[in-house]
């Protein structure tokens, strides 16, 4: 079951409201036009000013900092200069004081802007256009996103969370800054099988340990829904964008997000048997651009219950899901569904 948000419905108009201010901030040619996308953890509008389409972002309030934010968006424009295109990433646009992130305040509530350069393109799934290239092309996609955050060199003050056990696992320290308590969303069972999770994933991040192959900046939900695919003359060219959550992380749990897509967990076709093909395509297009160690594809099935269990930090907000405790309990009947994948 998705979970639904605090800002969609009502909060469609003050959200708006707050993109608007934000926009005045901007040195944008005539009267840019808004229009609303997604209201998601963050809050995205379509703006066209003149002949150019550009991505506002209005990001939930209690997640991520200021700091934060503009180190996620000087990784992103460091690596799109690296990338060249080879995935498109999205560029951030600086305001007219040269600023990449927008204070505002709307009804007393402080809220952080940034403008993006518009990417081209379409989300495509198992069952709608999806072929073994095009994932193969998703997979050569993250490669190259890995390359270019082992390689990235961070510049002083750069502060992005830590994807580590601890962060993915602990409500004190996860990234997510759940309000509620892990017994307050999963049932007496789901807690063991959600610390058992937790302990073995230590196990396997202790053992990758934190070297350049194995530890870096990471993309953390690399799936179909945050990433285009666009035929060219020499096949797909992709795009990828939704780097809200980006951190520093394993490369091996990075891989898991897109294939639990095509497993089906969630997915439109759950238990895909197209699945195993799929994976390998996927798997080798990542080989094609950066080494794949056996032990991370063993590691599969682990780090994809890993994510679930770990998405159960997520919804455990008020303002991120109304039902905490009926979506931890789904999530952790996907990570029983994953530990039993074929590896």
């Amino acid at each position: 079951m998705p979970y639904a948000t605090a800002d969609d419905g009502s909060g469609g108009a003050r959200l708006e409201s707050v993109a608007r201010t934000a926009l005045a901030a901007y040195n944008l040619p005539g009267k840019p036009a808004l229009r609303p996308l997604a209201f998601g953890l963050n809050a995205t509008f379509e703006v066209r000013a003149a002949s150019t389409r550009y991505v506002l972002r209005v990001h939930r309030t209690g997640y991520r900092t200021a700091d934060q934010i503009r180190s996620e968006l000087e990784f992103v424009r460091t690596i799109g200069t690296e990338l060249a295109g080879d995935p498109a990433v999205p560029e951030p646009v600086p305001d007219r004081e040269g600023a990449l992130v927008v204070e505002t305040e709307y009804g007393g509530e402080r809220r952080y802007c940034d403008l993006l350069s518009w990417l081209d393109g379409r989300v495509h799934s198992v069952g709608d256009g999806l072929d073994d290239a095009g994932v193969w092309a998703l997979g050569r996609a993250l490669g190259r996103l890995h390359n270019a955050g082992a390689a990235f060199r961070p510049s002083v003050g750069f502060a992005l969370p830590r994807w580590d056990a601890d962060g993915m696992f602990d409500p004190a320290a996860s990234p997510f800054r759940p309000t509620l308590a892990v017994e307050d969303v999963l049932a007496p069972a789901d807690r063991a099988q959600f610390a058992e999770i937790a302990a073995r994933t230590q196990t396997a991040f202790d053992a990758l340990g934190r070297g350049e192959d194995a530890y870096g900046i990471t993309h953390i939900d690399y799936i179909l829904g945050n990433c285009f695919l666009r035929r060219g003359t020499e096949g797909w060219n992709v795009s990828v964008f939704d780097f809200d959550d980006c951190g520093w992380g394993y490369f091996a749990y990075d891989l898991v997000p897109l294939l639990g897509n095509l497993a089906g967990y969630p997915g439109p076709v759950r238990d895909n048997p197209a699945y195993p093909e799929l994976r390998d395509a996927y798997l080798a297009g990542y080989r094609s651009a950066r080494p794949l160690p056996t032990e991370w594809e063993r590691l599969v099935p682990l780090m994809l219950a890993a994510r679930n269990a770990n998405h159960c930090l997520l919804t455990a907000r008020p303002d991120v899901s109304g039902t905490p405790a009926d979506d931890a309990a789904w999530r952790m009947d996907l990570a029983r569904r994953c530990l039993e994948l074929p590896v």
